[in-house]
């Protein structure tokens, strides 16, 4: 399960204890994310590509399910089309399209699309969250704001105040840019996939779920009401049972 831009493994805390009853579960934090390390690197798309396959070589994986939410459904899909021997199975949750800068709709992240040729100003935003901050961007990832308590604010407010995390955040928006070379990646998935979609995204909308079954042969969309941008953390009952029998081929 990978998670996707500036989260971590916290998001997949309603799916480890229900999908490890009937399978082997991984839950990683991304390079650079999370509590894992942070290296002043370019974080380029190939960067956390590589870093995936490198992990499942690490923990001796040959071929796995990957289940990816937003950035991570972005990693999990160009997996898909570049080492398909390594991918059994996809499961997409409101992720990115190739043209990620593009169709992103949330104020705050177009405005970072729109400053993101400027020197420096985008970096100082990253490094400058405010606990203020972190709650607009987790309230941005749900429907119902009321599960967003301070609890969770705090908790996603301390891992953005890791030291290295400012630059890690900029450098993978900045090579936001680079996702559209990787479009070809989508015809050639062979696995059987299915997109799970939250039908009140508001940072990809439900069109964007729509525009990727086309381009993903034999794909599968599953739309779930009263939910937005991580739908497995707001809306586990539903997106698990998708996800078991998808997995079981029910």
């Amino acid at each position: 399960m990978i998670h996707g831009f500036g989260a971590g493994v916290w998001l997949w805390e309603k799916q480890i204890d229900v999908l490890s009853q009937w399978n082997l579960v991984y839950a990683l934090d991304l390079i650079g994310h999370g509590f894992s390390y942070r290296p002043k690197i370019d974080y380029t798309p190939e960067t956390y590509i590589h870093s995936v396959r490198d992990f499942m070589d690490g923990v001796g994986i040959k071929e796995a399910t990957l289940i990816g939410n937003s950035m991570g459904g972005g990693i999990a899909w160009a997996m898909a089309g570049l080492f398909p021997e390594r991918v059994e199975k996809l499961v997409l949750i409101n992720c990115v399209p190739p043209n990620v800068l593009d169709q992103v709709r949330n104020l705050s992240f177009r405005m970072l699309a729109a400053m993101i040729h400027l020197p420096l100003l985008p970096y100082l935003v990253f490094a400058g969250r405010s606990r203020n901050s972190v709650k607009r961007m987790l309230h941005d990832c749900v429907s119902d704001t009321s599960r967003i308590t301070p609890e969770v604010i705090d908790r996603q407010y301390r891992i953005s105040r890791i030291r290295g995390t400012p630059w890690v955040l900029y450098s993978t928006f900045k090579h936001g840019r680079e996702a559209p070379k990787l479009t070809s990646c989508l015809s050639r998935i062979s696995c059987p996939t299915l997109l799970i979609w939250g039908e009140e995204d508001r940072i990809f909308p439900p069109a964007v779920g729509e525009g990727l079954q086309r381009m993903i042969s034999g794909s599968k969309l599953r739309i779930i009401k009263k939910s937005g941008h991580i739908p497995m953390w707001e809306t586990p009952g539903e997106v698990n049972q998708a996800v078991l029998e998808f997995l079981k081929g029910t």
